[in-house]
């Protein structure tokens, strides 16, 4: 099968789990003998792109909240617009992409940054089928402007938008549509993945009075919950508990977070050990044999691959209770849910310090489970059948891609027009 993947980034060039997850299918799919082409923005540091990937596409800088904050609000506007609603130089080089490569489906990913709404529009418009990759409510981010989603956007987007969908969670279907979004035709809902070949298996758990060895990873952040972690082990050092270990990695986002357990005194139990490539941790998971990870992220978490990287190699996993990953998991059997608060999680640490949790059959449990059902392996089976599925899909009559550049052209310039006079 001839198939064309869109992306605003891509490896190894990345903003999170998105892009990477998207170069780890798409070597999937080379793997299985499918002709793959990329079409992507280029890295914002230099790399070599192997021969399947095009790096032409232009990317709004719309990730830079930092000057987003303090833009002006008709160029911040703007900027948003462009990122959301049409880019006819994308829409130009995605036209020239599919008279050279004529794929039977198109693969999409993350396409906020790139103009995505025009670029879903012109593949509508040319009669191509597609199939999206949901691994957050980018939907919903492309008709959206600073201050909400404006409910024509909205329902034009559910009228004209029809495709097929392959979402990481529910959680994530119902974000998008509680904007007013229906996705309309096929919608699948299918987990992320790991990689790699399965350890052997771990001979030993944590037992009560040994020293509880808890990590957790991805970006330091309030929006992950990391400051809860801080507390609570402020919480376990008051309630008399010195025998624990919090081992943080990851980029420090937000530095106020480790100036917080400095503030707290909580040094001694919680180490900040910097940004790791995600191909090292496996090996560290595997050495270090944690017996924790600890996953307090905000319960709009459209999935998150980190829990299952490390329960992988045996360490029970400890989540926000709604997040996204979550809804693959059963609490108490394969993991372990609670609310989001610094005190929920320290109740769940304590439970597991005085034996009141037996960790070793939810770490099993819970590492059988995902070797056996969460390997990439056995999951590329099932999205080759949603691409077929889509690449047959019966398409509107195809219309010219010089008339789908420059509707693309003329959307560019009214949506600059409506900007400004709003």
């Amino acid at each position: 099968m001839k198939i064309l993947v869109l992306s605003n980034l891509y490896p190894p060039d990345f903003i999170g789990g998105y892009e990477l997850c998207c170069r780890q299918i798409v070597d999937g799919l080379l793997g299985r003998g499918h002709n793959v082409r990329v079409l992507t923005a280029p890295p914002r540091v230099p790399c070599v792109s192997p021969g399947h990937v095009s790096r032409q596409l232009e990317l709004v800088n719309c990730f830079d909240r930092h000057g987003l904050i303090h833009a002006r609000p008709i160029p911040r506007e703007l900027l948003y617009a462009r990122a959301a609603f049409a880019n006819a130089h994308n829409v130009h080089l995605l036209s020239e992409a599919l008279a050279d490569f004529q794929p039977d489906v198109v693969y999409l990913w993350h396409l906020y940054g790139l103009g995505g709404l025009g670029l879903l529009a012109a593949l509508q418009y040319m009669g191509v089928p597609w199939l999206w990759c949901l691994e957050d409510s980018v939907p919903r981010k492309l008709c959206s402007l600073e201050h909400g989603e404006p409910p024509e956007l909205t329902a034009a987007f559910s009228r004209f938008a029809r495709g097929s969908y392959m979402a990481v969670s529910q959680r994530v279907v119902d974000e998008v549509e509680a904007a007013g979004i229906e996705l309309r035709d096929e919608v699948e809902i299918m987990p992320n993945w790991i990689l790699g070949e399965r350890p052997p298996d771990r001979a030993t758990f944590y037992q009560p009075g040994e020293h509880l060895r808890i990590v957790s990873s991805g970006y330091i952040g309030r929006h992950k919950g990391t400051h809860l972690l801080v507390e609570a082990a402020a919480l376990l050092r008051d309630r008399g508990h010195q025998n624990f270990s919090i081992d943080l990695i990851g980029k420090l986002g937000e530095p106020a977070i480790h100036t917080l357990a400095q503030q707290l005194g909580v040094e001694p139990w919680v180490k900040f050990l910097g940004a790791w490539s995600q191909a090292d941790l496996p090996r560290h998971y595997e050495q270090t044999r944690y017996d924790v990870f600890a996953f307090p992220t905000w319960e709009r978490e459209p999935f998150g691959c980190a829990p299952m990287e490390a329960g992988a190699y045996g360490a029970a996993m400890v989540m926000t209770q709604s997040c996204g990953v979550g809804e693959w998991f059963v609490d108490g059997v394969h993991c372990l849910k609670t609310a989001r608060t610094a005190a929920a999680f320290a109740d769940t640490f304590e439970k597991i310090l005085t034996g009141q949790i037996d960790l070793e059959p939810i770490a099993r449990r819970g590492t059988d489970v995902i070797w056996r059902d969460f390997r990439i392996d056995a999951l590329l089976p099932r999205i080759e059948r949603a691409l077929e599925r889509a690449a047959s899909r019966p398409c509107s009559p195809a219309g010219p891609s010089d008339e789908a550049y420059r509707l693309a052209l003329l959307a560019e310039k009214l949506v600059a027009v409506l900007i400004q006079e709003w």
